[in-house]
């Protein structure tokens, strides 16, 4: 029995609906095809079998991804991750992650971080992903990180102290770990929270309670780091 479109798994509907956003419904429909064969038998044509499609063939061009745009930084900020390094992770994780995706953009803050609030980057429904420009390791902020985000920072790489009495918190990125820390911690993690939404009906008011958003968003952006630099395979294949 064919399978309806309605009822495709999402890496499946993901993949048509990236490559061909506005294709109707009854595109590609097996149906139509047995339907000509019928036909053309009744007038005694034997319709060649078609190609046999192969799970292993990848499609022959790369899935369009969503609009990556880049807002120049304030003075004295920068952004760690440009689209340069965003693009990759997007192919790697694949069309289930960008459908539903409109735009990823690199744009300015507008205010400074502090230890109690930083500004990273944000959701913004229907399929819309901020990423806020950062300031240069190391990070001076007032204040004192809560613990879960000061686990999170150490977790992602970074050289967590306090200074000033223990009124400031110093955070140092070696390396490359700043961008890694938006690509992952940041980016994917705001993917997480799109997939929630995506796969719900693409309604505009959350579809789950914060703390289970969350707690999805976090598991996942852990997930794909593992995934991204294990070397493992990804995407809709």
């Amino acid at each position: 029995m064919a399978r309806s479109k309605h009822t495709r798994p999402p890496a499946v509907l993901a993949a048509s609906r990236v490559r061909a956003p506005y294709e109707p419904r009854r595109a590609g429909d097996t149906s139509a095809r047995y339907a000509l064969a019928r036909a053309l038998k009744d007038l005694g044509i034997v319709a060649p079998p078609a190609e046999p499609s192969s799970p292993d063939r990848g499609p022959s061009e790369p899935a369009p991804l969503p609009r990556l745009r880049a807002t120049r930084p304030r003075e004295g900020y920068i952004h760690p991750a440009s689209k340069a390094d965003i693009a990759p992770v997007l192919r790697f994780f694949g069309e289930r992650c960008t459908y539903g995706l409109r735009a990823i953009e690199l744009v300015r803050g507008d205010r400074a971080p502090t230890a109690e609030r930083l500004l990273l980057g944000a959701l913004l429904v229907p399929g819309r992903i901020v990423l806020y420009d950062q300031p240069p390791s190391p990070w001076l902020l007032p204040g004192r990180l809560a613990g879960g985000q000061l686990e999170q920072l150490r977790r992602a790489g970074a050289s967590v102290e306090l200074v000033g009495g223990e009124s400031q918190t110093v955070v140092s990125w070696p390396g490359a770990t700043l961008r890694d820390f938006m690509l992952f911690d940041v980016l994917m993690h705001e993917v997480g929270h799109h997939l929630i939404q995506q796969y719900k009906g693409k309604r505009r008011a959350r579809v789950a309670r914060t703390r289970d958003h969350e707690a999805f968003a976090d598991g996942f952006a852990r997930r794909c780091r593992r995934l991204y630099r294990g070397g493992g395979q990804a995407g809709s294949r």
